[in-house]
């Protein structure tokens, strides 16, 4: 697909960015509301885009738009792993397939639920969005080597705690 206007862009990022606002949110309405605040955003601010690649940017703006929202509602808001586990899993496989595979992202959720927001965003995006270490230093406005050290550290606590749940 060639993207041309914005509303190509829309078409083409739209229910990523939704699900992701819903994991930061928790919240259907307000990922929405968060998703048409980062398309406003994006527009008004089509000065700041430097020719990088789409995706990571409006990432970003999104990632802003939900810290505006977030300091606003002054409440912490965990990642709900129910509703993040329904959009992730294959469709046209056998039930027990299914359920395994749903089972086994649930588990990571509830791991990566228990550690530090910086730490659970670096995660998410790239272990299950595969974003670069460069594009997740970009979105979170970090340091390439603070994404890398967060993201091993990280990905160590879930081994070890994913290892004492078997």
């Amino acid at each position: 697909m060639e993207v041309t206007t914005l509303e190509d862009v829309y078409k083409l990022h739209m229910n990523d960015l939704y699900h992701y606002l819903l994991q930061l949110s928790k919240h259907p309405q307000t990922a929405e509301d968060l998703v048409q605040d980062t398309f406003i955003k994006a527009y008004e601010h089509l000065e700041s885009y430097r020719g990088e690649k789409v995706r990571p940017w409006l990432f970003r703006v999104a990632y802003n738009s939900f810290i505006d929202w977030y300091r606003r509602e002054k409440k912490h808001i965990p990642t709900d792993p129910l509703t993040l586990s329904s959009y992730n899993i294959q469709t046209g496989v056998s039930p027990e397939t299914e359920y395994l595979a749903r089972e086994k992202l649930d588990t990571w959720l509830n791991v990566i639920n228990t550690l530090p927001d910086k730490s659970r965003q670096i995660i998410l995006l790239r272990d299950y969005y595969r974003f670069t270490y460069e594009e997740i230093a970009q979105i979170l406005c970090l340091s390439l080597a603070n994404v890398k050290v967060t993201l091993f550290r990280a990905r160590q606590k879930v081994k070890e705690v994913l290892k004492d749940e078997l």
